[in-house]
């Protein structure tokens, strides 16, 4: 696991969690509401083990497909644009709440998506499905990760699939009250703003870089930039 980019997705992971518990926390709370208290750490365990997975198989299907255009350079770049075209054209909406939580995700998680079978299939299988939702900030990472080499893109996000546990854990805990804070929504928006700022920061230097010579090559010239 390359370590550098694990603790990039971590540090990305963090910057995202109002986000994610905005997008997912409801969706996340709902899918392990009414398993067996002595089963739910299991299950909680599980559930994430699915969703990360599911990031990983994405990243792997995208990091190919990048690695096929020889276009590396140009990931990080469109992963910022993305996430800051993303922000701008649904901020109305996580206003109140993430349309995809409240429009597809819970109703199908109050089911279990239909999924039977024994309690840590229905986890694994609910993680899992929990990680293809529509989420700008997973969608980002997925692009952001596929700068680096094939191993470094696996450790980012299992770095930043391993940060967003905070908020989807403490979902529960924590969300009545940063809802009644009036500054939580500005927080979001000022956060996700910056990762995008970031990101394209990081990809034009890379660019640049690439272009003056600076003797990078096609994936090491996105290591990230503290």
């Amino acid at each position: 696991m390359t370590t550098e980019a694990f603790l990039t997705g971590a540090l990305l992971g963090l910057f995202a969690s109002p986000h994610c518990m905005t997008m997912c926390g409801p969706l996340s709370w709902q899918a392990q509401s009414g398993i067996a208290l002595r089963t739910l750490p299991y299950f909680t365990g599980l559930y994430h083990v699915g969703r990360i997975s599911m990031y990983l198989v994405l990243g792997s299907l995208f990091w190919l497909l990048v690695d096929w255009v020889q276009a590396p350079l140009y990931a990080g770049l469109a992963a910022g644009i993305f996430l800051l075209y993303t922000t701008a054209s649904q901020w109305r909406d996580q206003r109140t709440c993430c349309p995809t939580a409240r429009l597809l995700g819970l109703p199908l998680s109050k089911r279990r998506w239909g999924l039977k079978g024994p309690w840590y299939l229905r986890a694994l299988g609910l993680g899992a499905l929990n990680g293809l939702l529509p989420c700008a900030m997973v969608y980002a990472a997925i692009m952001a990760a596929a700068r680096y080499s094939e191993s470094a893109s696996e450790s980012y996000l299992i770095g930043f699939g391993t940060a967003t546990l905070v908020p989807l854990i403490t979902f529960r805990y924590l969300w009545k009250r940063l809802v009644a804070w009036p500054g939580f929504k500005w927080v979001q928006l000022g956060l996700l703003v910056a990762v995008g700022l970031w990101m394209l920061g990081q990809s034009v230097l890379a660019l640049w870089s690439a272009e003056t010579g600076a003797g990078l090559g096609p994936h090491s010239a996105c290591s990230p930039v503290f």
